[in-house]
């Protein structure tokens, strides 16, 4: 014991002399020596080593430039509805208790575009702009110098800036009535209005086809549409087959729009209204709301071209 004393005795007085020393260099502000366990510092990096680094980046490549013709820009979104900004409904300023307190109600912007769309549509189902006679039917290329064709040009030029009430054109083949009737059309939807136009047995058959289980629409909103619309106008009236179904879908079509006193043209071959059934008849005559225009002495067209 005595000689490990002797040996561990004199490093422990040097350790102790020499941790002494460093604490009382660093109390006096000297630099001392450096502990062994201390971390080094952390030195920024030179100017030369920053230079030398940013040297070693690659370079990204370069892209071509692009080919082609660009996409043209996308139009500005159109600005909302002042009403309803751009939600499609309003709440009615109405006071509490009224039917439509609290409610929402469609705003006329949401309308406006119902309208729209409903028109189209009906306009499509018209198929005036599908089949290549109807594309050049119109007040314009309609023949006037055609003897007895004026009285009925005249009178459906004033319908067609007033729908009101009823219009029947009735004349023999040839004459001119679906070429009239086609110009009312299109005069009817540039001012705006919702227009179907449709030959009587063609109307019959969508009628029917709307019963089929695989059609897009049915029955009741088929008839509805042909029902409500604004300006119908019926080709060739006593061309159908004289069923009992066609007859009475005829006669409910009529007969609702004669009540609701809807703006209606109607074009036949009977020149008495004769053939017609006389429930539909009887209301054709009725002067307080039709007006019966015969194109009398007018010839068939066709024939007289290919007589020329």
């Amino acid at each position: 014991m005595e000689q490990l004393n002797k040996i561990v005795g004199p490093v422990i007085m040097q350790l102790a002399q020499q941790r002494r020393f460093s604490r009382e260099q660093q109390d006096s502000g000297q630099e001392g020596v450096r502990l062994v366990d201390a971390d080094p510092p952390v030195q920024p990096p030179s100017v030369d080593q920053t230079t030398a680094s940013t040297r070693r980046l690659r370079p990204l490549p370069q892209l071509p430039p692009p080919t082609g013709v660009l996409p043209a820009p996308l139009p500005d979104s159109a600005p909302s509805c002042p009403h309803c900004k751009g939600y499609g409904y309003v709440r009615a300023d109405v006071p509490y208790g009224h039917p439509h307190f609290g409610k929402p109600l469609e705003c006329q912007c949401k309308r406006a575009k119902k309208h729209e769309e409903h028109r189209q549509r009906l306009r499509e189902q018209s198929q005036l702009d599908a089949l290549a006679a109807f594309q050049e039917e119109s007040f314009e290329t309609f023949q006037l110098w055609l003897p007895g064709v004026q009285e009925a040009y005249d009178a459906a030029l004033h319908w067609a800036s007033m729908p009101q009430g009823w219009l029947v054109l009735a004349g023999s083949n040839g004459c001119g009535k679906t070429h009239l009737a086609v110009a009312i059309a299109k005069r009817c939807l540039e001012n705006g209005s919702t227009v179907l136009f449709a030959i009587v047995p063609d109307l019959l058959d969508r009628l029917r086809a709307a019963f089929a289980p695989t059609a897009e629409e049915t029955y009741d909103e088929e008839f509805a549409r042909m029902r409500e619309v604004e300006v119908l106008i019926l080709d060739d009236l006593g061309s159908e087959q004289s069923t009992g179904w066609a007859m009475e879908k005829l006669f409910q079509l009529l007969n609702y729009r004669y009540n609701a006193r809807m703006a209606t043209i109607i074009t036949t071959n009977m020149v008495d209204l004769e053939g017609i059934a006389p429930r539909l008849r009887s209301r054709m005559r009725d002067r307080r709301l039709v007006r019966i225009v015969t194109l009398t002495g007018a010839q068939d067209f066709r024939e007289m071209e290919l007589g020329q």
